[in-house]
């Protein structure tokens, strides 16, 4: 009897610390997956745009801004570089010139290059660059009195002047979406090419060229831009 005792004693001793060490050593903590990164730059597909704007032409050879208007159709791959083309007019650029009987058409159409960053998963927000070279046409309207006549007679009423020159442009602004419908606004530079070499043989043609020579100018339009 006294020695099953022992035995018993024995046992719980040896016995008891490994279980109260198994009954209080605590499970290991669960992993905990890491917090997901925002994506803040996504993978855009190629795709197509075309915008309407409204705008602004103001400083350099302009007197005060005037209202224009016009349209961008561009190709962007991956969202990000591409090629675009723009139209704007200006039906009354302001020029300071007294042989002018009204302020005269400033057109321009331009073939660009285009960056851009599309921002977000779906590139919701598009920053970007652009510029390109095309013409820049320009149309008066001159009263017959300020230009030369080898007759020596005043010649009265007005003459009609049409007339292009190479030009470049370079500018940029920002794109954003929701969905495929977004908003365009855009701040460009235009220059025309300078040239001292009449083409045109009459003489308000030659004066619209000289009014064009070098002629520059920026705009800034915002409008509504479509993609697909």
């Amino acid at each position: 009897m006294r020695m099953s005792a022992y035995v018993i004693t024995a046992l719980l001793a040896t016995g008891l610390p490994n279980a109260v060490m198994a009954q209080s050593a605590s499970p290991p903590p669960a992993a905990v997956p890491p917090a997901a990164e925002p994506n803040l730059v996504g993978t855009v597909q190629s795709h197509w745009l075309v915008s309407g704007f409204v705008g602004s032409n103001f400083g350099q050879s302009t007197t005060d801004p005037s209202v224009d208007f016009g349209g961008q159709v561009a190709y962007l791959w991956r969202g990000v570089v591409g090629g675009e083309a723009i139209a704007d007019f200006a039906p009354s650029f302001k020029i300071d010139n007294a042989a002018l009987s009204e302020n005269p058409r400033a057109n321009s159409y331009m073939a660009n290059a285009i960056f851009a960053l599309p921002l977000g998963a779906e590139g919701q927000i598009q920053p970007y660059v652009s510029g390109g070279l095309g013409m820049i046409q320009l149309t008066t309207r001159v009263f017959n009195a300020a230009l030369p006549h080898p007759s020596g007679v005043l010649v009265t009423g007005t003459s009609d002047g049409d007339q292009l020159k190479f030009g470049s442009n370079i500018g940029g602004g920002l794109m954003g979406f929701a969905g495929t419908i977004g908003f365009r606004a855009d701040v460009r530079y235009y220059k025309a090419t300078t040239d001292s070499n009449f083409q045109s043989t009459s003489a308000v043609g030659q004066f619209t060229e000289s009014l064009l020579s070098g002629i520059d100018f920026w705009r800034a339009n915002i409008g509504v831009v479509v993609r697909w």
